[in-house]
């Protein structure tokens, strides 16, 4: 991956706490939610368009250490037909034992408008992620730590990222992509009433991209 190579776009880094999180993977007509351990692009993204009106790419990671797994079990209301529908069952992260709160990191394109929000140490911004809000879950905090020039790696990808947003974190799929583990991730309309599924590159994708998004390092021979 030579040096020759224009330089990665910048991004800023925050941290994130919360005390307890439900992203939700979609499992079609099941009772049980499994629950994800990072921030999809999509979730990220819906999250600082609602919240902030931007439109810019972005990316989070929980620390492995600081949460464990639970499940909460409850019955939504069909005020249709005035009954409740078959428990469903989610998981959620919450913090582990010893840690106070869920700690992470999450990666937002450095832009005026996303310098203009986050780019101050002393500002600390409240916003709802993932399911089960109504019951409490999903308040998070965030605030600045710091503007990074990121580094191309190649490896293992942490997270979830839609295929169309891979430009944005300066990867060219054509030369980055060596081995792609695929899943879909959802877009909302503009109306955010509605929407379609793309295809995302799933975390253990094996490509060259920005030193943040790479966990395990992978030697090969091209």
């Amino acid at each position: 991956m030579g040096d020759s190579r224009s330089p990665l776009p910048t991004f800023l880094k925050l941290r994130l706490t919360t005390q307890a999180v439900a992203v939700g993977e979609r499992v079609k007509k099941g009772t049980f939610r499994p629950c994800v351990e990072t921030l999809p692009t999509s979730t990220l993204m819906g999250c600082f368009k609602e919240y902030f009106g931007l439109d810019a790419v972005a990316i989070g990671f929980f620390d492995s250490r600081t949460y464990r797994k639970e499940t909460f079990t409850y019955a939504p209301f069909d005020s249709a037909i005035g009954t409740a529908k078959l428990p469903l069952t989610l998981e959620y992260l919450a913090p582990r034992l010893g840690y106070r709160e869920i700690t992470g990191e999450v990666y937002v394109a450095a832009t005026t408008q996303t310098h203009a929000i986050f780019a101050d140490s002393g500002r600390k911004h409240t916003v709802v992620l993932g399911a089960l809000r109504s019951k409490g879950f999903g308040e998070c905090l965030l605030h600045f730590e710091s503007e990074v020039q990121p580094k191309r790696r190649v490896g293992y990808l942490r997270g979830n990222l839609r295929e169309t947003d891979a430009a944005a974190f300066g990867i060219d799929l054509s030369h980055d992509l060596i081995s792609p583990r695929y899943g879909y991730l959802f877009r909302p309309d503009s109306y955010r009433i509605g929407g379609q599924y793309e295809r995302a590159l799933f975390a253990g994708t094996i490509l060259a991209g920005p030193d943040f998004l790479i966990g395990e390092e992978y030697i090969y021979d091209r």
